[in-house]
């Protein structure tokens, strides 16, 4: 009988806590990707308060509050200053190539003798529009150059509209991750203690696992953040110095691409590069070339090396399909939750390995089996 209440009684424990589970799930989910970014916030900069905490020696919540205002300073008003700019710059910059990009200069760049001579630059073009079953002309050049200009303004534009149109919507979202933030930097122990009490898992797994995670977040933001922040700017004065339009959406561009490893910001600076040597700028298309791969290997070589180290072992081809995959899933902010996804994702393959390593080792190679003797008729 008190075997049978046991049941009972667990079986309602557990109907009623993932009842209550998901009910908690349900209200939280709509805030879901704030209080994510938010804990990652918190973890990458943990270390700051704890530095005030124990350097200076300031009460708790005096740490937490100037960790608090140094994230403010350093990411949040920057990012309202670039929410603003960048609709501008696109717009900018979508009437800037409408007005260059005539007939003429298309002609003259892309059906001409060009810089390469003997009408080389026009062959290969028409090979690839062939192959792509287009017509090589200047007015579907002309049309794909725009319409991918028009694109990438409109997105631009409405993705900013969407942030700021409901401006209630956009305060809220930023006062919650103020107030989640301030929390785990007041309380972070109590809560690391409080959610790890919930988890199954043995307490070296479950600080393995935290120890990846802030290593891979410190890699991400100070190493892939700090580092394309270094490379954007430093490019963008060279964008500016060659008299390139929309400095600011270009240097943003190479910021956010910087945090893709292998290729980076190559993808601005080279076809960028390309387009003052067809325009006859030669000096300007290979300075700048020389000057952003030196700024990228400056990057590459030395700052991440020498601030990132060895933290975190993950191959950068999976790191690079890692952040793809994030962007096409969560967009923006699938930069960050890629890296960290795969990291917590190869920390259970580590915990996997460990805990069946010795039922690989128990068994005996099957080589080692000796065949039995044949029966004596």
């Amino acid at each position: 009988m008190r075997k049978r209440m046991a049941i009972q009684s667990n079986i309602a424990f557990i109907i009623g806590y993932g009842l209550i589970v998901y009910l908690i799930g349900l209200m939280a989910w709509p805030y879901l990707s704030t209080i994510i970014f938010a804990t990652i916030l918190s973890g990458t900069f943990y270390p700051l308060r704890c530095w005030f905490l124990e350097r200076l020696k300031f009460r708790k919540s005096l740490c937490a509050s100037l960790t608090l205002l140094v994230i403010i300073l350093t990411l949040f008003l920057p990012t309202v200053y670039l929410i603003v700019g960048l609709s501008q710059e696109a717009l900018s910059l979508f009437t800037y190539l409408k007005a260059t990009l005539t007939e003429e200069f298309l002609e003259r760049i892309l059906f001409g003798e060009g810089l390469f001579g003997q009408g080389y630059l026009p062959r290969i073009m028409e090979d690839v529009f062939i192959f792509l079953n287009m017509d090589y002309n200047v007015t579907t050049i002309q049309g794909l150059i725009l319409d991918s200009a028009k694109f990438t303004s409109s997105y631009l534009i409405n993705t900013v509209n969407h942030w700021v149109g409901n401006i209630f919507s956009f305060l809220f979202h930023l006062l919650l991750m103020l107030v989640v933030i301030f929390t785990i930097l007041m309380d972070g122990e109590k809560l690391k203690v409080f959610f790890l009490r919930l988890s199954p898992l043995p307490t070296e797994e479950e600080n393995l696992m935290i120890h990846n995670f802030n290593q891979m977040n410190y890699a991400t933001l100070i190493g892939n953040g700090l580092g394309g922040a270094i490379q954007g700017v430093i490019a963008g004065v060279g964008f500016w110095f060659v008299g390139f339009e929309s400095i600011l959406l270009w240097t943003t561009a190479m910021v956010v691409l910087a945090f893709i490893p292998m290729v980076g910001m190559s993808f601005i600076f080279i076809p960028a590069g390309i387009f003052l040597l067809l325009t006859g700028k030669i000096a300007y298309g290979v300075g700048l070339l020389i000057y952003c791969t030196l700024t990228a290997l400056f990057v590459e070589q030395w700052y991440k090396p020498k601030f990132v180290g060895n933290r975190v072992q993950i191959n950068s081809v999976l790191v690079f399909l890692s952040i793809i995959g994030g962007m096409t899933v969560y967009g923006f902010l699938g930069i960050f939750y890629g890296p960290l996804i795969i990291s917590i994702f190869l920390t259970f393959v580590d915990f996997y390995h460990k805990r069946y390593s010795d039922f690989e080792t128990e068994a005996e190679p099957l080589e080692n089996f000796e065949s039995p003797e044949p029966l004596e008729t």
